[in-house]
């Protein structure tokens, strides 16, 4: 008879992955993934909407002149041409900031266009 041979496991051979769980942790990263991108989709554009509107808001309000709003306005026009579907599919929580960001535009382009109109009059 042979003598039995001890055998000696390496750590490393008892946390040898099954098939199993090699696929479950393979497909992990792709399940993250697809989270990822579907909460992207979601979005709808919501954010970067909110936040263009937000930038004309603050470009108008830091207009020294009538001339500067007018072109800040022009290109808030075209960029809402561009950008029409994005409107259409605000949530409502979107939907508050892009008016907050409006009334402020407007706001600051009033007191900009008065400024200009009262140094305009003689005096």
């Amino acid at each position: 008879m042979h003598p039995k041979k001890n055998r000696v496991t390496s750590p490393a051979s008892l946390i040898q992955p099954s098939e199993t769980t090699t696929m479950t942790f393979a497909k992990f990263p792709l399940f993250a993934l697809a989270c990822a991108f579907s909460l992207t989709a979601c979005d709808s554009g919501g954010a970067e909407y909110v936040k263009k509107m937000e930038e004309f808001s603050e470009s108008a309000c830091a207009c020294k002149d009538a001339e500067c709003t007018t072109k800040v306005a022009k290109e808030q026009a075209d960029w809402l041409s561009a950008n029409a579907e994005k409107a259409a599919k605000l949530s409502a929580e979107d939907a508050e900031k892009v008016t907050a960001a409006g009334t402020k535009l407007a706001e600051c382009t009033t007191k900009i266009a008065t400024e200009a109109a009262s140094a305009a009059m003689p005096k």
